[in-house]
């Protein structure tokens, strides 16, 4: 009795299965085949540490201050003109204005007062910074359809000029001047009115007031 010989069936039965192991062995790894991070590079890392430039001005440095003086109508009130002048006024109304002289123009804070019916009185007040053109200083007023003469004898002014119409209705104008500011009192009275006391003497009673206040 002949035995069959058996192995090599067990053999072909193994072969699967081996190949089966070999194909695992051959199937790529997850974790090998992830991309690593990379470190930066030096010029990276220099321009991420960087911080941002911030602009910087260098200090202007501004002009000086003109000399500034206070407002005609904070020097002299309704009641100092009614005490030089016996005649009661309305309320002050501030203004400006610019005067032009010759070769010189300067600028005027002003303020004034009107007594109805009877005189209107403005007082200006000028500083060396008013000056737009030509240099400060105590010019005579020009004589055109009027008496211009020397006016030195003012209280706080060391020059001045006083100046009146010639004709009817009465115009005239005060001007004194001191080293820091020059003060102007115009009065124009109504055409038929005929004024008390010395027109001359009220106004520099006004301006030598106006001056005072200046000198605080």
């Amino acid at each position: 009795m002949r035995l069959r010989r058996l192995w090599p069936a067990a053999l072909i039965a193994l072969t699967p299965v081996l190949a089966a192991c070999g194909d695992d062995d051959n199937e790529p790894d997850d974790d090998a085949t992830e991309p690593s991070s990379q470190a930066p590079s030096p010029t990276e890392a220099a321009s991420a540490t960087e911080e941002p430039t911030q602009a910087t001005s260098e200090p202007t440095s501004e002009p000086p201050a003109a000399d500034l003086l206070p407002a005609a109508c904070d020097l002299i009130t309704g009641d100092d003109l009614a005490k030089a002048m016996g005649i009661t006024f309305g309320p002050a109304e501030p203004g400006g204005g610019t005067t032009s002289e010759q070769d010189l123009e300067w600028r005027s804070d002003n303020c004034s007062f009107e007594a109805e019916d009877l005189v209107e009185v403005t007082i200006k007040v000028t500083g060396p910074s008013d000056f737009v053109k030509g240099t400060f200083g105590c010019s005579q007023p020009s004589e055109i359809a009027s008496i211009v003469e020397p006016a030195d004898d003012i209280p706080g002014a060391t020059d001045g000029w006083w100046k009146v119409s010639d004709a009817p209705p009465l115009e005239a104008e005060l001007r004194a001047c001191s080293a820091t500011a020059n003060v102007e009192v115009e009065m124009e009275y109504e055409d038929g009115v005929d004024y008390e006391g010395d027109p001359r003497q009220q106004a520099a009673q006004i301006a030598t007031h106006v001056l005072n206040n200046l000198q605080g």
